[in-house]
């Protein structure tokens, strides 16, 4: 599976990383006619994403930015996804399995609903200087497997936290800005191929803490022109390059599945999808 389109390798290769990365979201190694589906899509989805799911419709963990809903969308967690086996052709998650506490199931609800996908996460070595807040894994890449590990803490190393943030992080976003694909994973599989190799190297580990809370009102308002610029090319970059078309005429209701008692008969009620074997609900944009 080509892992970059030519335009990104031809950035690569002239020394512009970080261009390269910035283009990698208009590449997804799939046909015109594959589905695909976006967990985490938060506020920013993939372009070639057809259906999207997140876990809420505005979370701290995204710093409360709203949900992208401009196609075909499901609230629902994606350890517990609400779709048919192999429903999909291929799915993403982008910057969403560091934030979950049952990685093992993550992985197989992603195997469980599509045919192949893509994972993108900071690799660990990223995770333990940065120590963002949200973040329950730390996860490498070690010979075509995933290599994940549960934090004990939000913050891993004290100490290295400490040297860290005293001079190194005033220059290390810099950093990553020249060199993104050395601070980040990007995990293809396949099911023909295996599927998901991963291993959790302390799966006994149960998690006994939890991050900072905070709300709205903690937040300091930086909208600015650069704010408002980038939203306004990503929205019209969506609408140039999604498969808006097709995606509105999805049936998403023929996919759709249960995640509680696993029967595929519901009633819809405005926004609403309510089972009528147990009475489960959960939301949908359409």
């Amino acid at each position: 599976m080509k892992t970059e389109s030519l335009l990104m390798k031809f950035f690569r290769k002239i020394g512009k990383d970080n261009v390269a990365w910035s283009l990698r979201r208009f590449y997804c190694p799939v046909k015109k006619t594959d589905l695909v589906l976006e967990v985490g899509s938060g506020g920013n989805p993939y372009f070639r994403a057809n259906v999207l799911c997140d876990a809420y419709f505005e979370s701290q963990e995204r710093f409360f930015a709203p949900l992208v809903f401009d196609r075909p969308t499901i609230i629902a967690r994606a350890e517990n996804l609400p779709f048919k086996n192999d429903s999909f052709d291929f799915v993403i998650a982008s910057h969403v399995l560091e934030h979950s506490s049952d990685p093992e199931k993550f992985l197989k609800e992603l195997q469980r609903v599509a045919r192949a996908g893509y994972i993108e996460i900071p690799d660990a070595v990223m995770e333990r200087l940065t120590h963002y807040t949200f973040h329950r894994l730390e996860i490498a890449e070690r010979n075509g497997e995933l290599v994940i590990r549960k934090k004990k803490n939000y913050i891993q190393d004290l100490e290295l936290a400490e040297l860290f943030d005293y001079k190194a992080i005033k220059v290390f976003p810099k950093l990553i800005s020249k060199h993104p694909f050395d601070f980040h994973v990007r995990f293809y599989w396949n099911k023909n191929n295996g599927g998901i190799k991963y291993k959790i190297v302390n799966p006994e580990y149960k998690f006994d803490w939890d991050f900072p809370s905070f709300g709205k009102k903690d937040l300091k308002e930086n909208f600015n022109l650069k704010t408002f610029l980038k939203t306004t090319i990503l929205f019209l970059a969506r609408k140039l390059f999604s498969q808006n078309k097709r995606n509105r005429s999805i049936e998403l209701m023929r996919i759709l599945m249960c995640n509680k008692c696993k029967k595929d008969i519901f009633d819809l009620r405005n926004e609403e999808v309510i089972c009528r074997n147990c009475g489960s609900k959960f939301t949908i944009y359409k």
